[in-house]
């Protein structure tokens, strides 16, 4: 038994998928299988690209519109996870992260005053109207509860001038997809940018450790983890920032106020059974803050994890150190 791997790039980040196996035609078949499940799925749910069919959703809100099956279990695990949060994960968000100068894929984020996304509410040619002012945003603000989906019909109506992104949920639902087709081989791991899931053991038969990153020096970890069939994600306002109108900005925006979230934890990871749930968690915990996040985590069946605070401070869930790999080192 040996490990194989593939490293591939997709949805602005980063792929290494690693199957422990011994027969590596069959190993390579399924890791090019996952690349192109990657591949679909970001063509199909990314804001950024008009041909999208997330683009062409958000191009016909207040109507019901017929999505494929990929698409409509996407907005499904969105709601889900906004029921679960509380709507501390809102796919609702795209105009106030628009607003905020979220606009583009951030690698194109060059000057910081905002655009309209080609992928949100389109009406006229392909660039869209003008980005809304964040007053107009919070006058007219929609939730998560006001999408309906109509599983007889594979219908999604999203409320009229609201567009979703399902970017803060997008990624960790891809590597599960993944997991779900590498589950054959019983050992394998998928890291996409961080949002990870491992499932059994690596081939010298140790469990898989992962490093947790200070967001304060991303040279170094803070910590290291060692998990078995569990998933890892981890949030950050530290590193996705620009500034607009002489303020910084970051992409991870509060439904609670429309605006980048002003919560003194600088970044949360959380340990759970599935990546997008993970994830999920993970910004529902930065946006509560130091101590309502610690008592949410704490909260949550079959998860935990753990908060940095912009002074460097680390916070951690009950059961955390279950799954700690030596001793935490006190971020700078």
């Amino acid at each position: 038994m040996r490990e194989i791997s593939r490293c591939f790039r997709a949805m602005n980040t980063d792929v290494v998928a690693v199957v422990v196996a011994d027969d590596p035609d069959e190993a390579d078949a399924a890791l090019r299988d996952v690349e192109n499940l990657f591949t679909t799925t970001e063509a199909a749910l990314s804001r950024f690209r008009p041909e999208s069919e997330l683009s062409r959703l958000n191009r016909s809100t207040g109507t019901p519109a017929r999505v494929s099956p990929l698409l409509y279990a996407a907005v499904e695990a969105a709601l889900a996870a906004a029921r679960a949060t509380g709507g501390l994960f809102d796919p609702t968000i795209l105009g106030a992260l628009v607003a905020a100068g979220y606009d583009r894929s951030f690698e194109l984020i060059r000057d910081r005053r905002p655009r309209a996304s080609s992928g949100g509410v389109e009406r006229g040619d392909r660039r869209g109207p003008p980005a809304p002012e964040m007053r107009e945003v919070l006058a007219a603000r929609a939730t998560w509860r006001d999408i309906r989906l109509d599983p007889r019909t594979r219908t999604i109506t999203l409320p009229d001038g609201h567009g979703i992104d399902l970017g803060g949920i997008g990624k960790g639902w891809t590597v599960d997809r993944a997991a779900a087709r590498l589950r054959r081989f019983r050992d394998f791991a998928i890291d996409a940018g961080g949002d990870i899931y491992a499932s059994g053991v690596q081939a010298d038969r140790t469990p898989w450790t992962i490093g947790v990153e200070d967001p304060r020096d991303p040279r170094r970890d803070l910590l290291t983890l060692a998990v078995r069939d569990r998933a890892v994600a981890t949030s950050t306002v530290a590193h996705r920032r620009w500034e607009q109108d002489g303020r910084a900005r970051h992409h991870l925006i509060d439904p609670r106020t429309g605006q980048p979230s002003q919560s003194a934890v600088l970044a949360a990871t959380v340990v759970a059974d599935s990546v997008a749930r993970a994830e999920t968690l993970t910004k529902a915990a930065l946006l509560l803050g130091p101590e309502q996040g610690r008592c949410f985590l704490d909260a949550q069946p079959d998860a935990e994890g753990m908060l940095v605070l912009a002074n460097g401070q680390i916070i951690q869930s009950v059961g955390f150190h279950e799954v700690l790999h030596g001793e935490a080192v006190p971020a700078r």
